[in-house]
């Protein structure tokens, strides 16, 4: 099942350079060779090589800094861009969040036509301990925690090429993007909105393309948090919130169909 080796990039995005201290250690046990991209998006504390191989000494490395924050859908879009611009050679990208783990990045022999590969996540909410606990077994089921489905651009495998366009296209809408946004009174997960816009974008300009699942895990989540807000949103934790939260992933995923059918309009005239 995983007879070829494509070339993969892993993506984080950072604002708590400390959270990195979660998220890179774990990659030394994947025995998949890829290039990690580190987009930092904290203005105040630069990254250096020198404190990411202290964590991960191996491997291709590419760490992106900024002189103004500009926050997580941005720094995302960014972050394909770099890629792109840099010609860093890549089949699949994976993101993943700064205080959370990879724990496989193996990908499948699939056909031309998949443009994702949706896998399982385990999700960690209790104890702190269990983040230690954190093994590659896990991809056959965690022994704690909650595994399921995740739909969420951090753990799914995406094809680059779709990625690439998928920013350019989002370079033209984000300034819509960011006031959508801007009018909804809780955090939006802008991992999930991003997915939901990926497939939005994929139905319209590559109707004959599809994401897979596959019941393994590759993914853990921890959300051990007890903070009620984050990056000035409150977090939403009731079905009133939830349900705000994804009239907005409506209304953006709408907006992506409105846009990317107006430009096969335009281009086919």
């Amino acid at each position: 099942m995983f007879g070829h080796k494509p070339h993969l990039v892993v993506a984080i995005t950072t604002m708590d350079l400390d959270a990195l201290r979660v998220s890179l250690p774990p990659l030394r046990r994947l025995r998949q060779k890829f290039t990690l991209v580190i987009h930092n998006d904290n203005p105040v504390m630069q990254l250096g090589r020198g404190m990411v191989r202290r964590m991960y000494p191996r491997g291709k490395l590419h760490i992106i800094n900024t002189d103004q924050n500009l926050g997580e859908l941005e720094s995302r879009i960014k972050t394909i861009e770099y890629i792109r611009d840099n010609k860093i050679p890549c089949d699949w990208i994976i993101f993943a969040d700064d205080d959370d783990v990879l724990i496989d990045v193996g990908i499948p022999s699939v056909g031309e036509n998949i443009f994702a590969i949706v896998q399982d996540a385990t999700t960690i909410y209790e104890s702190l301990t269990d983040i230690f606990k954190i093994s590659n077994k896990w991809t056959l089921g965690a022994p704690v925690g909650k595994t399921g489905p995740h739909f969420d651009i951090t753990g799914t495998m995406i094809r680059a090429k779709i990625l690439f366009e998928f920013a350019e296209f989002m370079r033209g809408i984000i300034p819509d993007a960011d006031k959508l946004l801007a009018n909804t009174k809780y955090r939006v997960p802008i991992s999930t909105l991003l997915w939901a816009g990926l497939n939005a974008f994929a139905r319209v300009r590559h109707p004959d393309m599809s994401a897979i699942y596959m019941n393994r895990t590759n993914y853990v989540a921890i959300k051990m948090g007890r903070a009620t807000t984050k990056y000035g949103r409150t977090i939403p934790n009731n079905t009133t919130a939830h349900k705000a939260i994804s009239e907005t992933i409506k209304k953006f995923t709408g907006l992506i169909d409105t846009v990317a059918a107006q430009n096969i309009v335009a281009e086919n005239q």
